[in-house]
């Protein structure tokens, strides 16, 4: 078969959707059943998808930074399609994926990833200007779409009982977890810790993009709940790259990080977020809502215990291997802490369990069950 992925998720800082685009890709590209595969970005072709992030690094800039959000999405948006409409005449044999939810017009089949349904549940943490453009949208790509791919059951079901779309063709590809994903030796992380000045299993990890939908703010209020003594010996330290509707946030972190009491690091490399995960003592990530929820398997890889919440797709996810918490009421996310922490036998059993539950979360077996939901539409 030959496949056309769209891969504009993939820009700097890479978050959730643009790992999950760059790894499928590089996996697609090795699969024998694909015979010929093409990466589109923006208005072009794109020749060598670990190029991507770099050669997007204009179209992160202005997702940021370009002002009247709305307009310039749409614009964008418009501008697009019509060049992939233009350069993708004579390719109907070829089957088109887009991995982040929207479709553009294609003459041939179409395939597309729904990561959640986020802004269909909680749209309080959705920018205006992102819920306009998938209202408008969403309804398209289903119209359009041959089959839709999601990374759990839950998001399944969700989008079976949400839009009525025929549950055969939805199909089920659980992420992955890249190699680098692991347990390292304290030598090995050594100059990851030496650089943030943090001691190697007594931190508290979390890995989430600042806005409303990780539950940020309910995690750092149970946190700073935590004894004192428990505090000054496991910081807590977040990670991760700045997200949407986050002015309040940013000042509780800001608050917090001045009175010593947490560490901010933002966005870090692959390499620093890999040795981060294996030296932390638990990975803490009570969010509201995810449609999977890629660090509870990175830090399991990692030999990290995690703590998570009961909804959504993380429970489906974590399968028992968790410790879990109700993300709406920050004195069970303290008890979870607190227990999670100090069970010294639950660290050691939940550490064991992770690393054999990560191992069946693959980037292959992802790209594989994505190539048999091809072949099953073609």
């Amino acid at each position: 078969m030959k496949v056309i992925l769209n891969v504009d998720a993939i820009t700097h800082p890479i978050t959730g959707i643009g790992q999950y685009t760059l790894q499928l890709g590089r996996q697609l590209q090795q699969d024998k059943d694909v015979n010929d595969i093409k990466y589109f970005s923006a208005d072009h072709w794109v020749a060598d998808i670990e190029r991507t992030a770099t050669d997007n690094q204009w179209l992160g800039t202005l997702r940021r930074w370009l002002p009247l959000k709305s307009l310039a999405l749409n614009l964008y948006a418009k501008r697009r399609a019509n060049k992939f409409s233009e350069l993708t005449k004579g390719l109907e044999d070829y089957i088109f994926h887009s991995p982040n939810f929207v479709l553009m017009p294609f003459a041939g089949k179409s395939v597309a990833t729904f990561h959640d349904l986020s802004f269909v549940h909680y749209r309080q943490t959705q920018p205006k200007y992102r819920l306009q453009f998938l209202d408008r949208e969403i309804p398209k790509t289903l119209a359009q779409a041959n089959a839709l791919i999601t990374p759990s059951e839950f998001v399944k079901q969700e989008i079976i009982e949400h839009y009525g779309y025929p549950a055969d063709q939805i199909h089920v590809t659980p992420l992955g977890v890249s190699d680098g994903f692991k347990p390292y030796t304290e030598t090995e992380v050594n100059p990851t810790l030496q650089k943030f000045q943090l001691p190697n299993k007594q931190f508290i990890l979390s890995v989430a993009t600042t806005e409303p939908r990780k539950n940020l703010e309910r995690l750092l209020a149970a946190y700073s709940q935590l004894p004192e003594s428990l505090r000054k010996h496991l910081p807590l330290v977040l990670v991760g790259s700045k997200g949407w509707l986050n002015q309040n946030l940013t000042q509780q972190i800001r608050k917090l990080v001045n009175q010593g009491q947490i560490l901010s690091l933002g966005y870090v490399s692959q390499a620093e977020l890999q040795h981060l995960y294996a030296a932390a003592k638990l990975t803490a990530f009570p969010s509201l809502y995810e449609g999977f929820g890629l660090p509870i398997i990175e830090s399991m890889a990692s030999g990290t215990p995690v703590l998570t919440s009961q909804n959504s797709a993380m429970q489906e996810v974590a399968a028992g291997n968790a410790m879990l918490c109700d993300p709406l009421k920050t004195d069970s996310i303290v008890e979870a802490l607190q227990q999670a922490v100090s069970e010294e036998g639950w660290l050691a059993q939940s550490q064991q369990a992770g690393l054999r539950h990560a191992k069946s979360f693959t980037w292959q077996r992802c790209a594989n069950l994505t190539v048999k939901a091809y072949e099953r539409h073609l």
